[in-house]
């Protein structure tokens, strides 16, 4: 973590928690906190510990999130949602950590390789309702392998679940409900965790009266087209030199911008290098009042604006209250998903 940089990244604890109520009033059901990528990055551990009451269980993308979540004190359920390496299956036993299996062979590599360790590897079933990115996908194999573990001393199954690839597009999303409905009543077994819908599932009413959990993770970071929501990350910097620039010079590498007025430049110690991507360039920053535009190549460490004038000491907003990721997003051409978990943990984190 970078301590001495004039750039930080800013979290809101009550807006974070009203998102996580929300998403729990609106669905009705227990909340899975989503928090892989480093919690969009947002900050792994910063999100916990303010998740930690709120959620029922936490959902990471790999075993090296979830043992950081469990030094760092976290204590609540934790599923990793991608595949994991055999190897390393005892190591999630031996941090209370679940693990997510995809076919039968999962099952029976973990059952030959662990059988005799004295705590039960703890699984939930992923179910490829149409995603073909992971899980299995015909009633044969969900019996199969529920079959398997209910005669296993190794595994217990303890969740289902699958994902909606289109979950604006009602025809896709009835298809998928009914796949999985198909293929999890075809053989009765007491799961603790059910779980369907992300966030844009729960936001279009695609849950299903059999689950028990929604699986959230853009809304709680408030980074979805809703109105009730709230951001929670805003990021900041400092403008550290003002350099007069004549009409008719340039400005960065290859000389992309050139000024057509004498103009005030302010130099801010963030680039590319800290998540702020090229293609931010001509897009708008927030600072004591004024919008202004982000000039020159963005370089790895640093960045140039155009000033109204001399003497701006406030803090530069670069993603915030008045520079919505939404709207960077758009600039962008992309999903707020590439805006926030670009942002590298070296930024330092402030929750407030």
């Amino acid at each position: 973590m970078n301590q001495f940089c004039e750039t930080y990244i800013k979290i809101s604890r009550e807006n974070l928690k009203h998102n996580a109520k929300y998403f729990k009033d609106l669905s009705n059901k227990k909340l899975i906190a989503v928090i892989k990528s480093n919690a969009y990055g947002h900050g792994l551990l910063e999100v916990a510990s303010v998740l930690k009451t709120e959620a029922d269980l936490f959902a990471v993308a790999s075993l090296d999130s979830a043992i950081a979540l469990r030094n760092g004190d976290i204590d609540l359920p934790i599923l990793v949602l991608n595949p994991l390496n055999i190897e390393f299956v005892g190591i999630a036993v031996n941090n209370d950590i679940m693990i997510t299996i995809s076919s039968l062979n999962d099952a029976q590599l973990i059952e030959e390789r662990y059988k005799h360790f004295e705590k039960k590897v703890l699984v939930h079933i992923k179910i490829d309702s149409g995603m073909n990115r992971m899980g299995l996908k015909s009633i044969e194999e969900y019996q199969a392998i529920l079959k398997f573990i209910k005669k296993s001393e190794v595994l217990k199954a303890v969740g289902v679940y699958t994902h909606f690839h289109s979950p604006h597009n009602i025809i896709y999303s009835k298809s998928q409900q009914e796949k999985f409905l198909e293929i999890y009543q075809s053989i009765p077994y007491e799961f603790k965790y059910v779980h369907l819908c992300s966030t844009s599932a729960t936001l279009n009413n695609l849950d299903i009266k059999q689950s028990t959990h929604v699986r959230i993770g853009l809304g709680l970071y408030g980074l979805c087209e809703s109105n009730y929501v709230k951001p929670v990350l805003s990021m900041y910097s400092k403008v550290v030199i003002e350099k007069e620039v004549k009409k008719g010079e340039t400005v960065g590498y290859n000389a992309n911008f050139k000024a057509y007025q004498d103009a005030i430049i302010g130099v801010m110690p963030l680039g590319y290098s800290d998540g702020i991507i090229r293609k931010n360039t001509g897009r708008k920053v927030y600072i004591d009042g004024n919008y202004c535009d982000i000039i020159g190549n963005i370089c790895m460490n640093s960045m140039m604006i155009n000033l109204p004038q001399k003497g701006l000491t406030a803090d530069v907003e670069i993603i915030g209250p008045h520079i919505k990721a939404i709207y960077i997003a758009k600039h962008l051409q992309t999903i707020t998903y590439e805006v926030t978990t670009v942002l590298p943990p070296h930024i330092k984190r402030i929750v407030e």
